[in-house]
């Protein structure tokens, strides 16, 4: 039944993004057919998103940008914003696999813009089109007049995409909100943008300061292979703040397989924790190996390993390693489903769709709602007004950081900065329930 529900529900969101209710009223207003003509690019879905009349105050949530006031944020200014996601739609009646991942975001941002249009006096109009695959086809839906229309753009998901995205949107004094991409240094000088998923280089910040909070340099050990060994600066950089000289680093061939031949011993810290930190994720296997030599060498040592995202998808490693190492990875998102919110998205969402929420979905509901409040509470300036500024979603946390990686950048001049980036890292600890925060 549910991958019946779950099916209708793709096919329904496909079906609206053939419609475009360009003069609907508030959220019941129903969409109106419009065909493409030929060569144009993919059907776009507007909707118009307004404050009903005596519309509730939203009940406070910290760092979320609720207020218990009484008086809703927004002077009831109206904001254009294109939705940008690779739907790679077509004419037929079956759902592309490519496709969940966008549709599941939608879904989710459709649930954030039904909360905002009760908790602000902010009309919100939502153009949806399909970015494609292609980079000469997304260049084809940059030209579409809608997306010149608007005043905040939210994706794209391709690095290219996003790339091409941010010149455009630079160019033209653009707000651009990088949902998913984490890449590191793809814009530059171009304070408007804001990428949400942490880059590498956050998570490896992270995974430093939970772990010199609790333990000296000396206690440290970096290991990889000779092909990962441009991430060890990030550490190293990291701990500089917190002095104790260099995290020990220890790199290996990239043809290692396995630890048979490496001796831990000399890392070990006699009396105290000793810690290791893997910066790999392309490798289960090699990760693996050096949790079995790790279990064989410890003895009655403490100890505790740390790890990447990718873990938690890592199907070779028995749980009982991750238990005795006391494995601990960095995660950019994650859910605690017993919070009211969550509770309260997670009906909402099923009761739209059929189904339960997807991380893309989580994803879709937090950049939308973060997009949203922020336009209630700032205008168009609300990049600026980001800038230090911590923030939560029902699955992301942290604190828009302003990056600062082109030349052209300094300390010296800190307002000069090439973008901004939500550098909120969760550490996580394996326990009996699986992977828990610890931080």
């Amino acid at each position: 039944m549910r991958t019946f529900l779950w099916a209708l529900s793709l096919l329904s969101l496909l079906g609206w993004m053939a419609c475009t209710p360009r003069n609907a009223g508030p959220i019941s207003g129903g969409p109106r057919p419009n065909q493409p003509g030929p060569g144009k690019p993919s059907p776009v879905d507007t909707v118009r998103w307004t404050t009903p009349p005596g519309g509730k105050p939203p009940i406070g949530n910290p760092g979320t940008g609720g207020n218990n006031s009484g008086k809703l944020p927004g002077n009831g200014a109206s904001y254009n914003i294109a939705l940008l996601l690779p739907f790679v739609s077509n004419s037929g009646e079956t759902v592309n696999e490519k496709s969940k991942p966008a549709l599941e975001f939608y879904a989710g941002a459709k649930v954030a813009l039904q909360q905002l249009s009760e908790e602000t006096r902010i009309n919100y109009v939502v153009d949806v089109l399909d970015t494609k695959i292609q980079d000469a086809e997304f260049q084809q839906v940059l030209a579409n007049p809608r997306v010149a229309k608007a005043q905040v753009l939210i994706g794209p998901i391709r690095s290219s995409h996003v790339t091409l995205a941010a010149e455009w949107a630079k160019s033209r004094k653009k707000i651009l909100i990088s949902p998913e991409t984490p890449n590191a240094g793809l814009v530059s000088q171009f304070p408007g943008f804001i990428q949400i998923n942490p880059s590498l280089r956050s998570h490896c910040a992270a995974i430093t300061a939970y772990v010199r909070r609790n333990h000296g340099a000396d206690q440290v050990t970096l290991i990889c292979r000779e092909k990962e060994r441009d991430r060890l600066p990030y550490f190293q950089e990291s701990n500089s703040a917190y002095g104790g000289g260099n995290l020990r680093e220890l790199v290996l061939p990239d043809a290692t397989v396995n630890f048979d031949k490496i001796d831990l011993k000399p890392y070990f810290k006699p009396g105290k924790t000793s810690v290791f930190i893997l910066p790999t994720w392309s490798s289960q296997d090699f990760v693996m190996a050096f949790m079995r030599k790790l279990k064989t060498q410890k003895g009655n040592a403490k100890v505790e390993v740390y790890g990447m995202p990718q873990w938690a998808n890592f199907e070779s490693i028995e749980p009982d390693y991750l238990s005795l190492l006391n494995v601990h990875i960095s995660a950019g998102r994650y859910v605690d489903h017993s919070t009211e919110e969550v509770r309260a998205f997670e009906q909402e969402y099923y009761l739209q769709t059929g189904t339960i929420p997807t991380p893309d979905a989580y994803n879709g509901y937090d950049v939308m709602l973060f997009c949203g409040r922020q336009l209630a509470n700032y205008g168009l300036a609300f990049p600026e007004k980001s800038a230090g500024a911590n923030w939560r979603g029902i699955q992301s946390r942290g604190k828009m950081s302003r990056v600062s990686a082109s030349a052209n950048t300094s300390a010296d001049h800190p307002e000069a900065y090439d973008y901004l980036e939500n550098t909120g890292v969760f550490i996580l600890r394996y326990g009996l329930k699986g992977y828990e925060p610890a931080y």
